[in-house]
């Protein structure tokens, strides 16, 4: 049962991370991007609910976290990005379960790095971008916010998706073949350094151009907001 749990993660993993590479690169609000991002949600969703069992089998706290940590974030994307959407109960509840959740990350992290784990500066990271975006989701779920404005939450959670999911993989499959700490180190916060600007320059694009593609394109393939 073990194993194919296992299998069925890994599966996840790969279709979510292939997903998220479509999506990214195609047109928000076009249907092709629609698909795509329903299948990163339910692939993310695949890995969340394969990874918790797995992990209290094999005791994995900090791919147990990650796991709840990808889950919120292609969860409170998904929902944003829906056109239509308004906060309900179960926005708000999701966001405070993400704070909570994001407080026991930065602890359980702070406890491996004292312990001597390096890994723990990687946990500490997701949560506090974990508090972070639950803060706001909670914020954001007292209010009624214009289409736009759900656009760029709609691109931070996915795209926080995304890193934890590529960490976990080089977590897992990359780690043992580096040998120096300092180098794992920087592997296991590398999709954070790298992706996090990302989202800032993309919520930026769309604020300044009323745009949603992260990169110029033609006028005739835009998709303007609102």
């Amino acid at each position: 049962m073990v194993d194919l749990l296992l299998f069925l993660h890994v599966l996840s993993g790969i279709v979510a991370l292939g997903s998220a590479t479509f999506a990214t690169s195609s047109r928000k609000g076009a249907s092709f991007h629609r698909r795509v991002g329903a299948v990163f949600f339910w692939a993310m969703l695949g890995v969340g609910v394969t990874a918790i069992p797995v992990t209290f089998v094999r005791p994995n706290p900090f791919l147990f976290f990650i796991a709840l940590f990808s889950f919120y974030m292609a969860f409170a994307g998904y929902r944003r990005g829906r056109k239509r959407h308004t906060d309900g109960p179960v926005d708000l509840v999701g966001a405070w379960l993400m704070v909570v959740f994001a407080m026991a990350m930065i602890g359980y992290g702070v406890v491996m790095i004292v312990s001597g784990d390096p890994l723990g500066w990687a946990l500490v990271s997701f949560g506090g971008l974990g508090a972070t975006f639950g803060v706001e989701d909670v914020v954001r779920s007292r209010r009624t916010d214009p289409h736009m404005e759900k656009v760029k939450v709609h691109v931070a959670r996915m795209l926080g998706g995304t890193i934890a999911t590529v960490t976990a993989v080089l977590v897992q499959q990359v780690t043992p073949l580096v040998e120096s700490p300092l180098g794992q180190v920087a592997l296991w916060l590398g999709p954070t350094i790298v992706l996090t600007p990302v989202i800032f320059i993309w919520n930026w694009r769309i604020t300044v151009t009323k745009k949603y593609r992260l990169l110029p394109a033609r006028e005739a393939r835009e998709h303007k907001v609102g």
